[in-house]
């Protein structure tokens, strides 16, 4: 990651349309001043055009040096261009897809959104269905990386009658939030076991504990039948008193099940445990800055972050 300071953009969205009136263009070809500012960045001075999900940044005010900045940014994390952008504060969010929204010519939703019965099954790839006949419009959008790409080609297949709307990621996820709390919960639950599969403790039950088990448990149960009495007695003792912490524990949980179950009361900051994080460095200068960042920007404590995905 460069150094090199970076200042966040506001985007004008009437810039594109003063853009438009000096140079009209045709719905669908290329446009001649995305062409004419991009900048050589490839190897031999080959010019490099910015990703698509943030090139029509272009269009409202935002440098190709900044857009170039986030691309490299995105290169060296392994993400999305859009994701970096954000990520960096070059552009805010709000400010991203109001410009994306216009772009495409949809409606930009930042009121409260209406979601329908069954919406959370399409969550995870960024889109849901809205409730019927709300304001003519059946999907609402939250893009990121390539979908932005694909929405773009839809809002052009749709010959400027698009039945959708684009809203924030942030926005996207409170709706989900709010309407299928359930279903956030289970997805949040099984997020670490989607993104590395050894945080989660049933991948330790692989062949060979499992094998190892399944021994023990014959091997009692043969004990039992053994012509030794004391080995058939002691078999009998530790099956027994499993089977009993078994019976006991089951019956406690029948008996906490009928217990009300009090309202989760607030906790205030002052009461709450402190943490220290201690980040180690050392000749890595080129990523303190944006690990400053990602450092201030924890939200302790959270139950589901804005920065988790459903999938």
């Amino acid at each position: 990651m460069s150094m090199a300071s970076v200042d966040p953009f506001p985007v004008d969205p009437s810039s594109r349309a003063k853009e438009e009136a000096r140079a009209p263009r045709q719905r669908g070809k290329a446009d001649p001043s995305l062409s004419a500012r991009r900048v050589a960045t490839g190897r031999g001075g080959a010019a490099r055009p910015p990703p698509v999900e943030i090139a029509f940044l272009l269009n409202y005010g935002v440098p190709i040096e900044a857009l170039n900045y986030a691309t490299s940014v995105a290169r060296r994390q392994g993400v999305s261009a859009d994701a970096a952008l954000l990520a960096e504060g070059i552009v805010a969010e709000d400010v991203f897809y109001r410009a994306l929204a216009d772009y495409l010519r949809v409606r930009f939703v930042d009121a409260d959104i209406d979601l329908a019965p069954g919406a959370f099954a399409t969550a995870s790839q960024g889109y849901a269905a809205l409730r019927e006949g709300k304001n003519g419009l059946r999907w609402l959008f939250a893009p990121t990386g390539t979908e932005i790409f694909r929405l773009m080609s839809v809002a052009r297949a749709s010959k400027g009658r698009p039945l959708f709307a684009v809203t924030t990621r942030t926005r996207f996820l409170a709706a989900l939030r709010e309407a299928y709390p359930p279903e956030v919960a289970r997805a949040a639950s099984f997020s670490a076991e989607r993104v590395d599969k050894d945080l989660c403790v049933r991948g330790s039950l692989r062949r060979a504990p499992l094998a190892l088990s399944a021994a023990v448990l014959l091997g009692l149960v043969a004990c039992l039948f053994a012509p030794f009495e004391a080995a058939s007695l002691s078999a009998a003792f530790i099956l027994a008193a499993a089977f009993l912490s078994s019976v006991f524990l089951r019956l406690a949980a029948c008996a906490a099940s009928f217990k009300a179950e009090a309202p989760p009361a607030l906790i205030e900051d002052a009461r709450l445990p402190v943490y220290t994080v201690v980040v180690a460095l050392y000749k890595e200068a080129a990523v303190a800055r944006q690990l400053a960042r990602a450092i201030d920007r924890f939200d302790y404590p959270v139950l589901w972050s804005k920065r988790t995905k459903l999938i």
